[in-house]
């Protein structure tokens, strides 16, 4: 897979591409946001590894780029030295996909680069077809807003319907309550996010989206939700 490196730092460019190409990928080097923006006309990339402090722009601009001209197709993972809890919500309010901090370490890198490409695996593996979204043994038909779990047909709402379509649409990718309301019920700030989390647990409990069948919707402290595909318990 060939990943993009976009950071200005000579040295620290120099380790991801080292690390990158120990784990197997090609590591494309751009020291700013305008040489990357180049590079991808000429040639897609598979994930990109950015720092958030750039010579000629920032981390959220880019970033904000990014998802308008590619969607959340191209993977992208922060690399940053900073690490209080509100740069980290930002980041992935914005739209990353995971971070790492600086120093940093090859084993925390590949785990998270792994991680990502089997969410990105797990995601590509739901199949739209006939205007049904088909995850594993859940599927969905938006026309019809009917879901179907193992076979048997479950009753939701109409926001629940919305909310499992979104979750399992973007299979790995992290939400907060914020961006919740705003891709399923269109509010802003002024809504109680309580709203959100008793969505979620009414789905979880609904389709069974729990470790016994393959399933994790993890509530991620102080950030949101993440919908995955995990090794079932039974």
């Amino acid at each position: 897979m060939r990943f993009a490196i976009l950071e200005d730092s000579r040295s620290q460019a120099l380790l991801l591409k080292a690390m990158v190409e120990e784990l197997g990928h090609e590591g494309v080097i751009f020291p700013t946001a305008h040489s990357f923006r180049d590079g991808l006309a000429a040639s897609r990339c598979d994930l990109l590894l950015m720092d958030w402090i750039l010579p000629d722009g920032s981390g959220d601009e880019l970033l904000a780029w990014v998802r308008e001209t590619f969607g959340w197709a191209l993977p992208v993972i922060f690399v940053t030295a900073r690490v209080a809890e509100s740069d980290v919500a930002a980041m992935l309010r914005l739209g990353a996909d995971d971070y790492v901090c600086k120093p940093i370490r090859y084993v925390e890198l590949a785990a998270r680069i792994e991680a990502l490409m089997r969410r990105r695996a797990m995601a590509d593996a739901g199949r739209i077809s006939a205007g049904r979204l088909t995850v594993e043994n859940i599927v969905l038909d938006p026309p019809a807003r009917s879901a179907v779990v193992d076979g048997q047909s479950v009753a939701l709402t109409a926001k629940e319907f919305d909310l499992a379509l979104l979750l399992l649409r973007n299979l790995g990718t992290l939400f907060n309550r914020q961006t919740l309301l705003e891709k399923v019920w269109e509010l802003g700030g002024e809504v109680d996010t309580r709203t959100v989390d008793t969505h979620v647990s009414r789905i979880r409990r609904k389709l069974a989206l729990e470790p016994t069948h393959g399933w994790q919707l993890t509530t991620v402290y102080g950030h949101g939700y993440r919908l995955e595909r995990v090794r079932s318990d039974t």
